[in-house]
């Protein structure tokens, strides 16, 4: 359990640091004089915007569900549910899985990993 919190926490710090980052680009766009003097040059300007304020909300979006996935409620909730089912899933431990937001880059986030547990074959005597 120390281990998945763990991971799950520590995930939660990279993607802070990535979000610092992503501010740190937003910021030197915002101070950085750019020359605007035909149209192609403020479609540049404004793709280069986009895309970085894309990247933000992405990735503060994924910081979200990693709390999410890391809090105490939805772990316990995922474990009902892995049990509730038919078939049995076997925990994997946790994992890092990319999920895509609606605006910007794959986020990694770190969560528990189920997977069908394997028929074992019987041996004919």
């Amino acid at each position: 359990m120390a281990d998945k919190v763990s991971k799950e926490l520590e995930q939660v710090e990279t993607i802070q640091k990535q979000i610092s980052d992503a501010l740190a680009e937003i910021e030197k766009i915002r101070n950085d004089q750019i020359k605007l003097t035909n149209p192609e040059e403020l479609e540049q300007a404004e793709r280069l915007i986009i895309k970085t304020t894309d990247k933000l909300a992405g990735l503060m979006t994924g910081l979200k569900i990693q709390q999410a996935v890391a809090s105490d409620d939805l772990s316990e909730k995922a474990s009902q549910l892995a049990k509730a089912l038919p078939n049995k899933l076997k925990s994997q431990g946790v994992r890092k899985v990319s999920v895509q937001t609606s605006r910007g880059e794959p986020v990694e986030i770190a969560t528990k990993y189920y997977s069908r547990k394997k028929k074992r074959k019987k041996k004919k005597k």
